[in-house]
């Protein structure tokens, strides 16, 4: 487990300062000149004496600490210095990347190739110490004491192996001031890699240059995969662009990808004019999420969302709900969860599955959206009314705080009631979480700080679940509710300097771009790692 600890926080540490990458040096370096076209996949970092900085802004998460000490760790400082020992080299200090004899200035890559081989390119600052390094870790790794060369035209390939005329088991060559590194049959591919033309290096990758264009200008590591990888084989997009950034105060990550399936199925994903409805939403709302892209083009994905059995049911009952509903559904659908006042925790964690348990038990629900024809809202709403009992629940029209409201219920309990007043469909469960919508001017503040105009946007507040969770009694949580209600919070404030999530979807001209942001506040100087 500490293994797995140390490589996931690797992934993590390959996240640099915004600063990386801007000064002229660095621009004048492009390891992008050894990495292959043909690759499944590569990562590239701007500077490497940044993932010493990454590393010790990680020592900085609380979190960090907290898990660190759930996998043995003391805490956050213990975890980088494993993954140091892991590495071989401590890229927190300039010394010892000096030592190793390599350019802490420069960029470094990694690529994964077709064949599953992976090949690090590692700038080089002093070839004879880069050369006692790699042998160092070769026999402390691998027991590969014996050094030998390999010569492929102008090419040498220094190698290493547990004997002579073994294998080698770690082989390196340098090429344009950097090298080229790779273990056990990869070696083999060095000598190709290191006569690689332009053309055929991610240099002259004119896809690539476009979607770096795209992307966010601040970007510490960025990880592409083009088109015709097998890593995008199950995926929606042709090529994609992963890129993020770490700082004191967020990490940043964005997907920029060009899109491969139907292009009629980006409606979804491309953001129109719509009214903000979140001022309708409740002010004890811990997440919140509005979509502005059209309704109708979710229509392939409703069957996933809805079941088999749900669609099943309208099909027989001559109720088609991609007509029906979605295509009479404006951009700005909005919603919020807000958690119970007295979730039944005693059980612990629920089964996510509403034939056995009612979500709506553990957190509420209230929405908002706008019809494109308000005189069809009524008539299809009668309509899934009289269907719902071929799916277990009913619909029962009532009258609501002076709108025509929709109570649903099923054999778990209250189901989402819909209402219709003043040109606005609301949504909500339990019923009180209805009420309140219809008796509120929609002039409120939003109760989530950081929804957008983008198609899809999503807002945590962590620190507003936080103290909603601190704040039940503990009946909620049943018998011995005092122990459970202290071991959640103990996992809160592990986690109290993230200040919350933020989601974001949007497409433009065939391409997508996603970005997820996890805030944090800055922790004060001095602070304790």
């Amino acid at each position: 487990m500490k293994r797995l600890l140390v490589v996931a926080l690797l992934a993590a540490g390959l996240v640099g300062c915004s600063r990386c990458g801007g000064g002229a040096k660095a621009q004048a370096t492009q390891v992008e000149r050894l990495l292959p076209k043909g690759a499944v996949a590569v990562v590239v970092v701007p500077k490497l004496s940044e993932l010493g900085r990454a590393l010790s802004q990680v020592e900085t998460f609380k979190a960090a600490g907290f898990f660190a000490q759930l996998q043995g760790f003391p805490n956050g400082r213990a975890v980088a210095d494993a993954l140091v020992s892991e590495l071989g080299v401590d890229p927190r200090s300039p010394e010892a990347l000096a030592k190793a004899g390599l350019d802490g200035e420069r960029s470094v890559g990694a690529a994964l190739l077709v064949s599953g081989q992976v090949v690090l390119i590692v700038p080089v600052k002093d070839e004879k110490k880069l050369h006692l390094t790699v042998e160092g870790l070769a026999y402390k790794r691998l027991g590969a004491g014996a050094g030998a060369e390999q010569k492929t035209g102008e090419v040498v390939v220094k190698t290493f192996a547990p004997q002579q005329g073994q294998p080698p088991a770690v082989g390196y060559t340098v090429k344009d001031g950097f090298a080229l590194l790779a273990k056990g049959d990869a070696v083999g591919r060095l000598a190709a890699l290191a006569t690689l033309t332009e053309s055929d290096s991610l240099a002259s990758d004119a896809v690539l240059k476009a979607a770096l264009a795209a992307a966010p200008a601040e970007r510490d590591v960025w990880a592409w995969a083009p088109e015709g990888s097998p890593a995008l084989a199950q995926a929606p997009m042709k090529s994609a662009l992963v890129t993020a950034r770490l700082d004191a105060k967020a990490l940043a990550v964005s997907v920029d990808g060009a899109w491969k399936l139907e292009p009629s199925t980006l409606a979804a994903l491309v953001k129109k004019d719509a009214p903000p409805l979140e001022g309708f939403l409740p002010k004890d709302a811990f997440v919140a999420a509005r979509t502005t892209g059209d309704p109708a083009a979710l229509a392939p994905m409703l069957e996933g969302v809805l079941g088999p059995s749900l669609m099943r049911a309208f099909t027989e009952a001559g109720f088609d709900p991609k007509v029906e509903i979605l295509g009479n559904l404006a951009p700005g659908t909005t919603f919020a969860l807000s958690l119970a006042e007295r979730p039944p925790l005693a059980g612990g964690v629920p089964e996510l599955d509403v034939r056995r348990t009612n979500p709506f038990s553990f957190v509420h629900l209230s929405g908002a959206a706008l019809p494109v024809k308000a005189e069809a809202v009524v008539p299809t709403l009668e309509k899934v009314a009289a269907v719902a009992p071929r799916f277990g629940a009913s619909m029962n029209k009532v009258e609501r705080k002076g709108a025509t409201a929709w109570f649903t219920s099923y054999s778990q309990g209250e189901g989402v009631h819909f209402a219709v007043k003043d040109g606005h469909v609301f949504f909500g469960s339990p019923m009180q979480r209805l009420d309140a919508l219809l008796e509120s001017d929609g002039k409120g503040e939003a109760p989530v700080k950081g929804l957008t105009q983008d198609a899809l946007s999503l807002a945590l507040d962590l620190k507003k679940l936080a103290a909603s969770v601190r704040a039940l009694p503990e009946s909620a949580w049943g018998i011995g509710g005092f122990a459970m209600k202290a071991a959640s919070v103990r996992w809160l404030e592990a986690i109290d300097d993230l200040v919350g999530v933020t989601v974001t979807a949007s497409a433009k001209d065939g391409a997508v771009h996603a970005r997820l942001v996890l805030a944090r506040e800055a922790p004060a100087q001095g602070a304790p790692k």
